[in-house]
């Protein structure tokens, strides 16, 4: 009976223990920005809609609804800029201040999209950060990217096809399936459309990310085929640093698709970040009158 109140002591001090250590690790970033309505599901089940200042921990679910949006800042300096009408999973994130092989960040998105600067995670060590979605796996090498999911169930699936589309607009991504790898390089679009499928580039689509008429740049390598393409030029949202990689850059402010601009706010010394969208062009965003900013 001792050995029992024992053994029961001893693992409940351990659990204890391992609460307190993990605290710092579980939180994965805080809210920066929110408009309209963006639910936040917790790895326990509890749901409540984010407000600026709260925090996002390892295994939530964040839900946006079709005229909301929110963008985060990451724990490791990393920006998240979260579209309407998203499911946005973090899988897992740990960062204790510095790259010592521990530290991770896993996105996943079942349907919408967003756009990221990837912060400290991811530098050195690049399978350290990934995002899964239903037909791909995509990577990093340090970048400003974007991923948007159309599913069968949205009302872009009418005009535009089902899968996943990745954007580049600084650095390098790997889009992998199956079938292969793709790698999408700046001012690129990769599209996929199934597990089973070979990932391809495509011509930007208009209805989802913002393009110029700026000559393209040299396309990806198909690491199966050891092809090339071409692909169009997208406007550049960051200044580059001397290794041509961006650490910190400076983000121009694009409006959301379907929604109002972002505005500069939330944590002091921070960049703006929004997804881009071909409304970025005329620098107008339709306003919709019954959404409401929390600052």
């Amino acid at each position: 009976m001792n050995l029992s109140k024992i053994l029961f002591g001893l693992a409940t001090m351990l659990a204890l223990l391992s609460s307190s250590g993990s605290v710092y690790a579980a939180i994965a970033g805080r809210v920066q920005y929110v408009h309209g309505k963006v639910q936040l599901t917790t790895a326990t089940g509890v749901t409540h809609a984010i407000r600026k200042g709260d925090a996002v921990n390892e295994g939530d679910t964040l839900i946006s609804e079709p005229t909301a949006s929110a963008q985060i800042r990451m724990e490791d300096g990393g920006m998240v800029a979260m579209r309407p009408d998203t499911r946005l999973k973090i899988d897992r994130f740990s960062f204790d201040g510095q790259q010592d092989g521990t530290e991770r960040s896993f996105f996943s998105v079942v349907k919408g999209g967003f756009r990221a600067i990837t912060g400290e995670i991811g530098k050195k060590n690049k399978a350290n950060y990934r995002i899964t979605t239903p037909a791909t796996t995509i990577g990093i090498r340090g970048t400003d990217h974007e991923t948007f999911v159309v599913t069968p169930d949205s009302a872009m699936a009418t005009t535009t096809a089902v899968g996943t589309y990745n954007k580049v607009n600084l650095g390098e991504t790997s889009m992998t399936t199956e079938k292969g790898t793709l790698l999408v390089l700046p001012n690129q679009m990769g599209f996929v459309g199934g597990a089973d499928q070979m990932p391809r580039l495509q011509p930007i689509n208009l209805s989802i990310f913002t393009a110029t008429t700026q000559p393209g740049l040299q396309g990806g390598r198909d690491k199966r085929e050891g092809k090339s393409e071409s692909g169009r030029e997208m406007r550049e949202t960051a200044t580059m640093d001397k290794d041509g990689m961006r650490d910190h850059a400076k983000v121009d402010k694009i409006g959301v698709h379907g929604t109002e601009k972002m505005e500069r706010g939330g944590v002091e010394g921070t960049t703006t970040l929004s997804p881009s969208s071909n409304d970025s062009l005329q620098n107008t965003i339709p306003k919709t009158p019954e959404a409401q900013e929390q600052h």
